[in-house]
C-alpha cells in the first residue's frame, strides 16, 4: 500500500509541474521558462524538476505533450465527424480559435522558437509534428474524396505544408492582431463551397 501511495503522490507532483510549465510558457515564453520561474508558478521546490524529469527541457516537452494530446484528440474527433470539404474547413477555423484562446498554440510556438535557439530540441519537436501531419493527411483524403479531386501532389506533402503554414499563422498572430487570421479562415470558408460546386458541376 505504501508503494501505491508513493506512486500516486509522484504522479500528482508531475502533473503539478506540467501545469506550472504550461502556464509559464504561456506567460513568460520559452526564454522565461526557467526552473525557478516554473517552480514559483507551481509553488514547489525547483529541485523536484530535475528529480522527476531530469532537466527543464524534458519538463517542457512533457508539458507540450500533455497539451498536444488533448488538442489532438479534439482535432481527431472533429475531423472524423466532418463529412464534406466545407465542414473540414469549418472544423479548421473552429479548432484554430480554440487553440489560440486556450493558449495551446502559444505553447507550441514558444517550443518551436526555443528549438531554433537550442538545436538539441529540434529532433524532438520534429517528431511531435508527425501525428499532426498524419491527421492533416487524413483530412485531405476526406476532402479530396468529397470533391472527387485528382491527387496532383502527394497528400502527405500538402499536409506537411498545411501544418507548417498553420504554425506560421499562429506565430504571426502573436506579432499582429488576430483579425487577419480570422479573415483568412473566413475567406477559406467562402471559397471552398464555391470550388466544390464548380467541381461537382463539371
Amino acid at each position: 500500500m505504501a508503494k501505491k501511495r508513493d506512486n500516486t503522490s509522484g504522479d500528482s507532483t508531475r502533473q503539478q509541474m506540467i501545469q506550472a510549465a504550461l502556464e509559464t510558457l504561456k506567460s513568460h515564453g520559452f526564454a522565461g521558462a526557467t526552473s525557478r520561474a516554473i517552480a514559483r508558478a507551481g509553488g514547489f521546490n525547483q529541485a523536484l524538476i530535475f528529480y522527476h524529469f531530469g532537466s527543464v527541457d524534458e519538463l517542457l516537452l512533457a508539458a507540450l505533450d500533455h497539451s498536444s494530446e488533448e488538442r489532438l484528440a479534439r482535432y481527431t474527433q472533429a475531423v472524423d465527424e466532418a463529412l464534406t470539404a466545407e465542414e473540414l474547413v469549418a472544423v479548421a477555423a473552429r479548432v484554430y480559435t480554440e487553440d489560440r484562446d486556450a493558449g495551446h498554440m502559444t505553447v507550441v510556438s514558444q517550443m518551436f522558437a526555443g528549438s531554433v535557439a537550442r538545436p538539441e530540441l529540434a529532433p524532438a519537436m520534429l517528431d511531435r509534428m508527425e501525428p499532426w501531419i498524419a491527421l492533416c493527411e487524413r483530412a485531405l483524403e476526406k476532402a479530396a474524396a468529397d470533391l472527387d479531386a485528382p491527387e496532383l501532389v502527394p497528400l502527405r506533402d500538402v499536409a506537411y505544408a498545411i501544418v507548417t503554414f498553420y504554425l506560421g499563422v499562429n506565430l504571426l498572430t502573436h506579432l499582429d492582431d488576430r483579425a487577419r487570421s480570422e479573415r483568412l479562415f473566413a475567406q477559406l470558408e467562402a471559397v471552398v463551397p464555391f470550388a466544390s460546386s464548380l467541381r461537382r458541376a463539371g
